[in-house]
């Protein structure tokens, strides 16, 4: 039985939302830079995210060949962006001269996680020459292999995914893939021929 004011629709999206929350937290968390959340928390803008879904139903439940979490995460990159916007572009205290040296550190630790992966540690020590090494791999590779890199393992989105994100076919996006995952070793080969 429906309690008052609860609608077909809002039942729903609720249900959409147990389905997808988790991932939908990580990529927030991922993506949200350091000078945002100073002002905002990741679940606050979670929550805005909720809400601006609630306001795009019609866009969620058109286009059914286009998969829900590509649509959601849409959704909440385009809400990171208007937060960013608002408490960022404001006329207010300037939060980009709030630095922070800790600023990125959910990116770092993503790919401090995915450096961990390329062999397993034996001492602290080699864990962090390996995580430096990776970041000095990674900034030397080119926008987009970062960019399917991070949407296969630190959004962990599969390949159709993947795909509808970056406005492209699945079979051009698991190339994409296979060929950035090869640069990748490659570099880091390169950078350290015994591994």
């Amino acid at each position: 039985m429906m309690n008052m004011g609860e609608t077909p629709q809002n039942l729903w999206l609720a249900d959409l939302w147990l389905q997808y929350r988790d991932r939908l937290l990580r990529l927030l968390a991922l993506r949200m830079p350091a000078a945002l959340q100073r002002r905002l928390s990741v679940e606050d803008l979670l929550q805005e995210t909720y809400l601006a879904c609630g306001r795009r139903a019609a866009y969620l439940q058109a286009e059914p060949e286009v998969p829900m979490y590509v649509k959601l995460r849409r959704i909440a990159l385009q809400t990171l962006t208007d937060m960013e916007r608002h408490h960022l572009a404001a006329a207010k205290r300037d939060a980009m001269k709030e630095q922070n040296p800790e600023d990125d550190v959910a990116v770092a630790d993503a790919w401090a996680h995915f450096a961990d992966t390329i062999s397993s540690p034996r001492t602290h020590l080699e864990r962090l020459e390996r995580q430096a090494m990776a970041r000095r791999v990674l900034a030397s590779l080119s926008p987009l292999d970062r960019e399917i890199l991070e949407l296969r393992h630190f959004e962990e989105l599969g390949n159709a995914e993947c795909a509808a994100v970056l406005g492209i076919e699945q079979k051009a996006a698991s190339i994409r893939y296979v060929r950035a995952l090869k640069r990748f070793r490659e570099l880091v080969n390169n950078e350290n021929p015994y591994a």
